[in-house]
């Protein structure tokens, strides 16, 4: 494999043909494949201002608002869905929003999100979407708990952050050392009005049933809390540091631009992964790809599930 580092520059590559014994983790993070239809929007990035009241970057347009059934009174909020249009891309993209006029099933995605999946001017496509984890960047990579503005230990209001699989359940353990389960609000909040004595101890659940306990946890409003855990579990994965390569070479030819990738002969499927491992672009029957939305770092892009190539993105 290559690193490549240079923008506008014609390459002819030696790839290595890989074939693999990755781990594949099959457990779904939901219910499997959902069908809609996909439409743009604005997006709120910049804000807090989507129904989950989750801070996005300004620099962040892959978010999407979700249909308010399958948003499912805020439980999807902070989750990942990969959403696939009828062209054969795809793209991995956080629930920040809610779309109420939208049908079960349909997802709106930021504008600049629909335009890696199709032609903006389509306006409206049919959509097949699922669960996945959600790829987390190094320097971030743990939950974080948010108390809101007012919180006491008489009315306790808290938001998780930052998280991999979407949260079932979230509960605190009383004086009597019980768990009590805190109610979840449509605006993303657990909220017990009753408050909760700090420091207090927690108790989340994710969809997948993976639960972690948070110690010692000080209400402020200022500041939130770092709890240094994050869930395992997986879905639908392929972890990359898991492949055993045997080599056979291939001339392939690529040409590697500032914002996209254009290979001599379309691929019949790519993927684009990060150092982690999580995948974060795909599509199908094409010898272009975009990149633009690729922040600066290290990626693995993979032609025909078997000819991967390293390359650095600027």
């Amino acid at each position: 494999m290559f690193l490549l580092k240079k923008s506008r520059l014609l390459l002819k590559l030696v790839i290595a043909l890989f074939f693999t014994n990755a781990v594949i983790q099959a457990q779904n993070c939901s219910d499997g494949i959902h069908k809609g239809e996909g439409t743009f929007y604005g997006g709120v990035a910049g804000s807090s201002g989507g129904n989950c009241g989750l801070p996005v970057p300004a620099d962040d347009f892959l978010h999407c608002a979700l249909n308010t059934i399958d948003y499912n009174g805020s439980e999807a909020c902070g989750a990942c869905i990969e959403v696939e249009g009828t062209k054969g891309k795809s793209i991995v993209l956080k629930v920040v929003d809610r779309c109420p006029e939208c049908k079960e099933g349909d997802v709106d995605l930021h504008e600049d999100a629909f335009a890696l999946i199709d032609d903006p001017i389509s306006g409206r496509i049919p959509i097949t979407w699922k669960y996945v984890s959600c790829p987390l960047k190094n320097d971030n990579k743990f939950i974080h708990i948010n108390f809101k503005s007012g919180s006491t230990k008489y009315w306790t209001a808290i938001q998780l952050r930052n998280i991999t699989q979407a949260i079932k359940t979230l509960e605190y353990k009383d004086a009597s050392g019980s768990w009590v389960a805190i109610n979840r609000v449509l605006f993303n909040f657990f909220i017990e009005t009753k408050g909760i004595d700090t420091p207090m101890t927690l108790r989340v659940t994710s969809v997948l049933g993976e639960q972690l306990l948070f110690d010692n946890v000080d209400i402020d409003v200022d500041n939130d809390f770092n709890t240094n855990q994050q869930f395992e579990n997986l879905c639908d994965e392929v972890v990359l540091s898991n492949f055993q390569p045997t080599y056979t070479e291939q001339i392939v030819q690529a040409t590697f631009l500032e914002n996209e990738i254009k290979l001599d002969i379309p691929s019949q499927e790519w993927e684009i992964y990060d150092m982690s491992g999580k995948k974060v672009s795909s599509g199908k029957q094409s010898n272009r790809i975009d990149i633009y939305f690729l922040s600066k770092g290290i990626y693995f892009l993979r032609v025909d599930m078997h000819k991967t190539i390293k390359f650095y993105k600027d």
